[in-house]
């Protein structure tokens, strides 16, 4: 018993599971970072604003200042700014020479020498932020350097960064159980799907042409299911084929060879005599063994892998006055017509083998035409494909048409003396060579054989 665990990738469940778990994990990574990112700009955005919305109330304020009292004085400009100032403001005026005039933090104001207790400069302030120039006119008259309190400051932005960060956190922690259970199932669906239709495949292989295959969701699984049915089906059909043409083999070599072994026999005992008469019939025995082999090999070595064509130039007409040679003196015996027709065009193929292919098709029409009758070869294209049709009056009953190409399979209704039941399938197989296609059909009075070698026509 074959054990189909033993064919199956190792591991197939974890490999789609842990797949489609990183790829969430990945996304859902992705998209922190891009949310952190957003909010982290989001407060620059406002910093900054805020600073140019300060700096837009603010410069007026000091260039009036400025034109009120002929320059800059501390206490002037205290009087004008400082009761707009509030806790959350950083305000330093300097002149045009950037010498601090006015210097207000958080709605304080700071001096000097405040600054060099705290070891600080008033270059260390005008590096903090770069300073805004003031112009009356296109003379420079101060420096401006203004900022607030970070955004985090306020206890209010502080909860609503706290609140989207839990509401983040929440998300992502909902977001990777989600992953985990749609992964779950999905591969578990997935596994199991593929596990099944491994099973079935393998019990193919071990010879199990009764395996049914479960429906599938997934389009590549449903077509692979369904390649399996026909893969099935066929190897179905090829074992009966093959059993009945081993049966047909054993057949048709067992019976002359046993006439043969009798009749030497007897006249080996002297019981029959040994005349020319006999031998003649004998002879004519071991060439219908001979022939049977001969055609056996022929289709073996035609259905072979190994098996290449060679592919030459070939003039219509030229091809069908050789088939129209080879059957005429057959067909006016048989008192039967045979016209052989068609366009005049060059196509490529191996030509002594499209001669026998076309020769045994004619020779099955040949079999099966009463007296009277009529056997039509027609050559014809159609844009770069050529088509040859074979046809003769008579009519295929329906249910021989699905084995006409089957080995060792012999209608009913052949004349007497009808050959071994390889014509056919040899025909076929040389048409398979050329990568051509070969179907038959019954069409008013005729039957009819199409072959159609695709991309053949060269002029």
């Amino acid at each position: 018993m074959i054990n189909y665990k033993d064919y199956l990738p190792k591991g197939i469940f974890a490999k789609v599971f842990s797949g489609l778990l990183a790829t969430s994990l990945v996304v859902l990574v992705i998209m922190s970072l891009m949310t952190g990112f957003a909010i982290k700009a989001s407060i620059m955005n406002w910093n900054r604003e805020k600073k140019e919305d300060l700096e837009t109330i603010l410069v007026p304020m000091i260039s009036k200042a400025h034109r009120l009292n002929g320059g800059f004085t501390e206490s002037a400009l205290e009087a004008t700014l400082l009761p707009y100032m509030t806790d959350s403001l950083f305000v330093y005026v300097f002149d045009e020479n950037k010498r601090p005039v006015l210097l207000i933090e958080e709605g304080r104001r700071i001096r000097a020498q405040d600054l060099q207790a705290e070891g600080r400069t008033a270059q260390s302030l005008l590096n903090r932020n770069p300073p805004l120039a003031i112009k009356d006119g296109s003379t420079v008259i101060a420096y401006l350097s203004v900022d607030s309190t970070d955004f985090l400051a306020y206890k209010a932005n502080r909860q609503f960064v706290e609140t989207m960060r839990d509401a983040i956190t929440i998300g992502i922690l909902i977001a990777v159980g989600l992953a985990l259970a749609v992964s779950l199932v999905f591969s578990t669906s997935f596994s199991s799907e593929t596990k099944e239709l491994a099973a079935g495949i393998v019990s193919i292989s071990g010879g199990d042409h009764d395996v049914a295959f479960p429906k599938s969701g997934t389009r590549e699984l449903t077509l692979i299911a369904r390649s399996a049915e026909t893969l099935q089906r066929r190897l179905e059909r090829e074992g009966r084929l093959r059993r009945q043409w081993m049966q047909d083999i054993s057949h048709d070599l067992r019976t002359p060879i046993a006439a043969i072994k009798s009749q030497f026999e007897a006249m080996v005992d002297g019981v029959l005599d040994t005349s020319t008469k006999r031998l003649e019939r004998l002879h004519s025995e071991l060439n219908h063994v001979e022939a049977l082999v001969r055609n056996l090999q022929e289709l073996s070595r035609y259905e072979s892998p190994e098996m290449r064509i060679k592919r030459t130039p070939i003039a219509s007409r030229g091809f069908l006055d050789n088939i129209r040679e080879r059957f005429l003196f057959l067909c006016e015996q048989a008192g039967i017509a045979l016209e052989c027709s068609g366009e005049t065009v060059t196509f490529s193929m191996d030509e002594l083998l499209m001669q026998r292919c076309v020769s045994n098709i004619v020779q099955n029409a040949l079999q099966h035409s009463e007296e009277g009758g009529r056997i039509r070869v027609l050559l014809s294209t159609r844009y770069s494909d050529v088509h040859i049709t074979i046809e003769n009056t008579g009519h295929i009953p329906e249910a021989d048409i699905e084995w006409m190409f089957d080995r060792m399979y012999r209608g009913n209704t052949a004349r007497p003396g009808g050959g071994f039941g390889l014509g056919l399938s040899i025909a076929k197989a040389i048409v398979d060579l050329h990568s051509g296609s070969i179907t038959v059909e019954n069409e008013g009075q005729f039957a009819r054989f199409v072959i159609v070698l695709p991309q053949a026509r060269v002029s």
